[in-house]
């Protein structure tokens, strides 16, 4: 797996060196704002950007950015370092797949995860998504190999009582001896590195919140995964989790509060988003190309002097949940749509092979799926393999369809939890609290990858392991 992430970080290098930087919206802002405190001699966010700025953006990749800025005066080296992030992530995403399931579903989800076409051009891009995912899925994988190496919390079959026969796999050949850590002198000792792993995920995930508050969802399917599966023993663990978390949130948000007076650990412009869906007139379609101050709209202010963001914030929340309270209904049948809009397509980072991309607002690609046949002479090579990649994102879906029903009819639910609670919980927070963008179901694309790897070695062989054979349920008595 390790010589697989290689590979594909020389290629993520290669993509970065042959195409160059692709400038987005949100990318020309981080730096715009970074460029700005570097003037200031600060870090984000300062008092002057209060009064300038309509919200509280991304804290984590606009400070990075002006980091490396600082450090180089250019912004390649931070690309360089995204790509690297995003090779983590694949390298994790085997690891964690590794621990929860087998380690021929980890080679299969790493190899999706390196030939799926949109995981290619997004490092070459300012991306709050790439770090935000990376330090998400340490975290993941942290937790469960503290789940994975505890016999009292389920050592995955490795001993007698859970069935690690030589018909189930367990054996030496497969790792289910010392060296693995799957026998009992780890599970004696596994209580004792716990308190520092979880600890530790703990901080990384405060710290992936601070690039980007999604990690929230990651946060809540861990301590959800904890109760369901510690139960009683659940609250230490917990508590050590939610220690390095809050830990981090303390002395960040300590640290703004010195220096600007207000206590900042993360983005604040969920009010600013969320208003905009809050009146009759609003689609549930992505609100690309809108003015900050829309007139007409609930997000608009006429008077705005001796104000700041934090005013503005205060307004959109009130006039939001003044809507609310009176339009429940109406919202919730906004969800289908927000749905069908996040989910529709996977091919936003395919701008990166755009033969012209140097206006951020023209990098987009658009499909002609309704006459295909007769616009196909005419598609760029973008459009191509934009096409491409949206083949490979239907099948991926499918096969964790697949894969996920399969693993509940095997009642695989203790390995499943994880990934399925990430893409079921993380989907329904963000139609619920967010508009649809298919750009938001980033950071659940690990585990969509980890599930449809499950499918596919149902029929594989790899020496004696058949389909998930180290997946079965704590205390089980059954062989198979």
């Amino acid at each position: 797996m390790i010589l697989l992430t290689a590979i594909y970080l020389v290629w993520l290098l290669a993509v970065l060196l042959f195409f160059g930087y692709t400038p987005t919206n949100d990318g020309v802002g981080y730096i715009e704002l970074a460029q700005q405190c570097l003037t200031e001699h600060q870090p984000y966010p300062t008092v002057t950007i209060f009064t300038q700025e309509p919200f509280i953006w991304n804290i984590g990749i606009i400070n990075l950015t002006e980091l490396v800025i600082w450090l180089t005066g250019s912004i390649m080296p931070l690309l360089v370092l995204l790509c690297v992030m995003k090779a983590a992530t694949a390298l994790f995403l085997s690891l964690t797949a590794e621990r929860l399931f087998s380690t021929p579903v980890a080679i299969v989800a790493l190899v999706f995860f390196i030939i799926y076409p949109n995981n290619w051009g997004q490092s070459t891009m300012v991306s709050s998504e790439i770090p935000s995912t990376c330090l998400s899925m340490i975290a993941v994988y942290l937790v469960a190999k503290d789940y994975g190496a505890n016999k009292t919390y389920g050592a995955y079959g490795a001993n007698k009582a859970n069935g690690a026969n030589r018909a189930n796999g367990a054996n030496e050949a497969n790792g289910a001896n010392e060296a693995n850590g799957a026998n009992e002198a780890n599970g004696a000792n596994g209580a004792n590195r716990a308190y520092g792993t979880l600890f530790f995920a703990g901080l990384l995930l405060a710290l992936a919140n601070w690039f980007r508050p999604t990690a929230t969802i990651f946060l809540l399917c861990i301590i959800l995964f904890l109760i369901v599966f510690k139960r009683k023993k659940s609250i230490r663990p917990i508590a050590e989790f939610l220690t390095g978390y809050v830990i981090f949130i303390a002395v960040v948000g300590t640290s703004t509060y010195c220096r600007t007076g207000r206590f900042l650990y993360q983005a604040r412009s969920y009010w600013f988003s969320m208003v905009d869906e809050c009146y009759d007139e609003a689609t549930v379609a992505p609100h690309w190309g809108q003015p900050i101050w829309p007139e007409g709209t609930p997000r608009y202010i006429a008077n705005r002097t001796d104000m700041d963001c934090f005013d503005y914030e205060q307004i959109w929340k009130e006039r939001s949940i003044s809507y609310l309270k009176d339009h429940k209904l109406a919202y919730l049948k906004k969800l289908p749509g927000r749905f069908y809009y996040m989910y529709q397509n996977d091919y936003d980072n395919m701008s990166a092979f755009l033969s012209e991309k140097s206006r951020p607002e023209n990098n987009f690609i658009t499909i002609p799926f309704r006459h295909l046949t007769n616009e196909a002479p005419s598609l760029s090579m973008a459009q191509w393999m934009s096409l491409m990649c949206m083949l490979c994102y239907v099948a991926v879906l499918l096969m964790a369809i697949l894969g996920t029903i399969v693993m509940l009819r095997h009642h695989r639910w203790q390995p499943l939890f994880l990934p399925l609670s990430i893409v079921v919980l993380g989907t329904l927070m963000l139609i619920f609290l967010m508009h649809g963008e298919t750009r938001f179901k980033d950071p659940l694309m690990p585990s969509l990858f980890m599930l449809a790897a499950t499918c596919t070695t149902g029929r594989m062989r790899f020496g004696r392991m058949r389909y998930a054979p180290t997946c079965l349920p704590i205390n089980s008595e059954r062989h198979e």
